[in-house]
C-alpha cells in the first residue's frame, strides 16, 4: 500500500518534533537530566520555548519521548540477539540484559526515567508508553510462541500473560539494580534464577 504524503504543515511538525527529541537526548547525555532545562533544549532545537511545550508539557514528558525513540530501536536489537539463542531461558536473559546494558550507560538518566514512568499523568504520554510496552511485550510473546514449537513452553500457555509475567521479573530486578539494592552480578543471577522459576511453574 502506498504511503500517504504528509502535508507541508505535517512535515514541519514532524521535523520540529525530531529536532526537539534529538536536542533533549544530546543534552541529557552531556549535561545530565537534572541539570538540563527546557530553555536549553528549545535553544538547541532552534524552536521557541512555547513551541517546545506543544510537543511535551514538561522536561519529564520529554524524557519519555526520548526513551520511546531509543527503545523502538533497542527492542528490535534485543529481539534479534535473543533469537540467536537456542533455549528459551537464554533468549529471555539475552533480551532483558540488552535493555540493562543500555540503561547502564547513563544510570542517573535511567533512574529519572523510572521515576517518571511510575507517574505518567498526561494522556499523550500514557499513549506513548502504552505503544512502547505493546512492542516490548509483543516481541516477548513471539519469543515464547517460538519456544512452544520447540516444546520449551506449554502449548496452552497464553502468550500475553506469559510475556507480562517474565517482564515483571525483569522490571522488579531492574528497579533493584537502579536503586542500589543489588549490583549487576546479583542482577544477572537473580534474573536468571527467577525466570527459571517462572518457566518451571510453581
Amino acid at each position: 500500500m502506498a504511503k500517504v504524503a504528509l502535508s507541508r504543515r505535517e512535515q514541519n511538525k514532524a521535523e520540529k518534533r525530531g529536532r526537539i527529541i534529538a536536542a533533549a537526548r544530546a543534552l541529557f547525555a552531556h549535561k545530565g537530566f537534572e541539570a538540563t532545562t527546557t530553555q536549553q533544549i528549545a535553544e538547541a532545537a532552534e524552536v521557541a520555548a512555547g513551541t517546545l511545550f506543544l510537543y511535551a508539557r514538561s522536561k519529564d514528558d520529554l524524557l519519555i519521548l526520548v526513551f520511546r525513540e531509543e527503545m523502538i530501536e533497542l527492542v528490535e536489537r534485543a529481539y534479534r540477539l535473543a533469537r540467536r539463542e537456542p533455549a528459551l531461558i537464554e533468549q529471555l536473559v539475552t533480551y532483558f540484559e540488552t535493555f540493562v546494558a543500555h540503561h547502564e550507560r547513563d544510570l542517573p538518566l535511567a533512574r529519572a526515567l523510572m521515576r517518571q514512568l511510575a507517574h505518567v499523568a498526561g494522556a499523550d504520554e500514557r499513549s506513548e508508553v502504552n505503544e512502547l510496552m505493546t512492542n516490548v511485550l509483543g516481541r516477548l510473546s513471539l519469543i515464547i510462541e517460538s519456544a512452544k514449537g520447540r516444546s520449551q513452553a506449554r502449548f496452552e500457555t497464553p502468550l500475553t500473560p506469559a510475556a507480562r509475567a517474565v517482564f515483571g521479573v525483569y522490571y522488579f530486578n531492574l528497579l533493584s539494580l537502579l536503586n542500589g539494592y543489588i549490583n549487576r552480578e546479583q542482577f544477572d543471577r537473580d534474573l536468571r534464577g527467577q525466570l527459571e522459576l517462572v518457566l518451571r511453574g510453581l
